[in-house]
C-alpha cells in the first residue's frame, strides 16, 4: 500500500508539472537568485544593526505566494526571503525583502530569552512550579519553531509586556496537582502583556508527561482545542481570553473501568451492560463491514455533553487504532445508529469519544471497528 501510495504521488506530480509546464522560466531562476544575493546581504546588516552580531547564514530560500485551491508546483516569489541564521550555536531565523537593499526585518533571535522570561514572571506572580510554558506570539501567529516569535521590535529585558502585547502573545502553562482557579491572571496580564491563556492542572508530573501536545491549540481558537482527548489525567482547566474567563472542572465518574466526565461535575451517569441491534445496522453508518469488539452499555443521565474514555484492555481487538465509539438510540420515534469520532489517547489507554444527547433516548454505548 505504501508503495502504490508513493507512485501515485509521484505520477500526480509529474502530470501537474506537465500541465503547469517545465517548471520555473530562466528569468523567474534569475529573478529569485537576485532575490537571495541581496536578501543575504539585508539579513546580515539587519541583525548586525538590530543585535550587534555577526551571525552565519547556514540556508536561504525565496517566500513564494500561497497556492490557490488548485495545487501550484511553482508558485511565483513575492520578493522576500527567509534566511536561516546562526550565532554561537544558536539557530534563529530572519524574514526580509530582498528586492532592494534596506534593513526592515523581522527575527526571533530573542525568543528564546523572552519565553524564559515569561516563564520566570509567571513564578514571580504566582509562586507555583510550571510543568512547562508555551507562548506564541510574532507576524505568523504559528507554533512552528521557525516562524514563532518573528518580531521588529527589539526586547531590552525590561519591556517584556509591551513586546508581548503588541505581538498579540497567546500562552498555555501547565502545572500539576496546583489550584489554577486561584491564579491573578489580571496581574499576569498587566506583567507579562499577554491575555490569551490556557492553564491546565494536571494530576500529577507523571500524568503530564504522558501528553504529546501539551500546548494544544496554542495559535489558534479557541485555544484548548484538543483538550478533551486528555481531560481523564487533569483536574480541570481555565480559559482566559476574549473577555472570557472559564474554570472547568474534570471530575471523573469511573464505571466498569470507563472514565466518564460530564460537563457540570453534578450532572448524574449510569451505565449498565446491555445489547446492541445487529452490528450490521452501522454498515454505511461510519463503517463499510462493523463488527463489535466491547461490550455494549445503556447510557443513562442528565448530561448534554459526556467525555468517555473506554479502556483499550477492554477491546476484543489489536487494532486499537481502528477502533470508534459507537451509539444506538431512539430519536422521534426512529432507531438510530451513528458512530462517533474518537481517538486513541497519548499514552494508549483508552478510546476517546464525546458522547451527545440532545433529545435522544434509550441511548447505548459500544466498540466497533471495520473487519
Amino acid at each position: 500500500m505504501g508503495k502504490r501510495k508513493a507512485v501515485y504521488w509521484i505520477l500526480l506530480a509529474l502530470i501537474m508539472v506537465t500541465v503547469t509546464g517545465c517548471g520555473y522560466t530562466l528569468e523567474e531562476k534569475r529573478e529569485m537568485k537576485r532575490y537571495e544575493k541581496q536578501g543575504r546581504e539585508n539579513a546580515k546588516n539587519y541583525i548586525r544593526e538590530k543585535y550587534g552580531i555577526d551571525a552565519k547564514i547556514t540556508e536561504i530560500n525565496c517566500e513564494k505566494y500561497s497556492s490557490s485551491p488548485v495545487p501550484d508546483f511553482f508558485p511565483s516569489p513575492t520578493g522576500n526571503v527567509f534566511v536561516k541564521m546562526k550565532y554561537k550555536g544558536a539557530e534563529f531565523f530572519v524574514a526580509i525583502s530582498g528586492q532592494k537593499k534596506n534593513t526592515d526585518g523581522l527575527d526571533n533571535y530573542q525568543f528564546q530569552e523572552i519565553a524564559t522570561a515569561f516563564a520566570q514572571e509567571m513564578y514571580n506572580i504566582t509562586g507555583l512550579h510550571a510543568e512547562s510554558a508555551y507562548v506564541c506570539y510574532g507576524e505568523y501567529g504559528t507554533v512552528k519553531d521557525e516562524k514563532n516569535g518573528m518580531i521588529h521590535t527589539f526586547y531590552d529585558g525590561e519591556n517584556l509586556a509591551e513586546v508581548l502585547q503588541k505581538e498579540s502573545a497567546r500562552a498555555v502553562v501547565s502545572y500539576a496537582n496546583q489550584d489554577v482557579e486561584q491564579i491573578p491572571v489580571s496581574q499576569i496580564s498587566q506583567k507579562t502583556g499577554v491575555d490569551t491563556i490556557l492553564l491546565t492542572d494536571y494530576e500529577s508530573r507523571e500524568a503530564y508527561q504522558t501528553v504529546r501536545c501539551p500546548y494544544y491549540n496554542l495559535a489558534g481558537w479557541p485555544i484548548e482545542n484538543g483538550i478533551e482527548n486528555q481531560l481523564y489525567l487533569m483536574n480541570g482547566y481555565r480559559v482566559v481570553g476574549a473577555g472570557e474567563d472559564t474554570y472547568v472542572k474534570c471530575e471523573k465518574k469511573i464505571q466498569d473501568d470507563i472514565i466518564l466526565i460530564t460537563e457540570n461535575p453534578k450532572d448524574q451517569i449510569i451505565l449498565e451492560k446491555t445489547s446492541l441491534d445487529s452490528q450490521e445496522n452501522w454498515n454505511g453508518n461510519g463503517f463499510i463491514d462493523a463488527k463489535q469488539v466491547a461490550n455494549a452499555y445503556t447510557f443513562d443521565t442528565n448530561s448534554e455533553k459526556v467525555y468517555v474514555y473506554f479502556p483499550v484492555e477492554k477491546l476484543d481487538t489489536k487494532e486499537v487504532k481502528e477502533a470508534q465509539l459507537v451509539k444506538q438510540y431512539q430519536y422521534k420515534g426512529e432507531t438510530c445508529y451513528d458512530n462517533i469520532i474518537s481517538k486513541v489517547t497519548d499514552d494508549g489507554k483508552y478510546i476517546h469519544g464525546i458522547v451527545y444527547t440532545r433529545d435522544e433516548t434509550e441511548i447505548k454505548i459500544s466498540v466497533f471497528i471495520d473487519q
